[in-house]
Parts: structure tokens; sequence; C-alpha cells
């Protein structure tokens, strides 16, 4: 049986997204980025924490990280 990694996902919780883009990062360093109100989050119906789409994190991190808010 084969687990599909942060790598293969289009989906990505917290975790994945912390651990895949702010590596060295502590999770109280990075974290108040998921409360801005333009970071990307998709619901799914049912679940209580939402997941991070790996395509628009990526676009808003060069955004708003590279660049400067």
């Amino acid at each position: 049986m084969s687990e599909t990694s942060a790598a293969d996902k289009t989906l990505l919780s917290k975790m994945e997204v912390i651990n895949r883009y702010f590596p060295k990062q502590s999770y109280r360093t990075v974290n108040p980025i998921f409360y801005e109100k333009d970071f990307p989050k998709f619901f799914i119906p049912g679940k209580k924490r939402p997941l991070y789409p790996k395509d628009k994190v990526e676009e808003w991190i060069d955004s708003h990280i590279v660049y400067g808010f």
C-alpha cells in the first residue's frame, strides 16, 4: 500500500503546508498566515478544518511573502 505524499496532493492540511513551504520555521511563527482574510482555504462539508489548495497557496506565498504585503 503506497501513501500519497504532499507533493502529489492538490489539497493540503495545515501541517503539510507548514512542512512543505516553511520547513525550518516553527508552528507559532507560521500559524498567523492561515488567518489572513485572503489566504486560500477550501471547506469540505461536514469537516471542521479547512484544507488548502496547493496551487493557490503557492500563488499566495509568491505574491505576499516573496514581494511583501
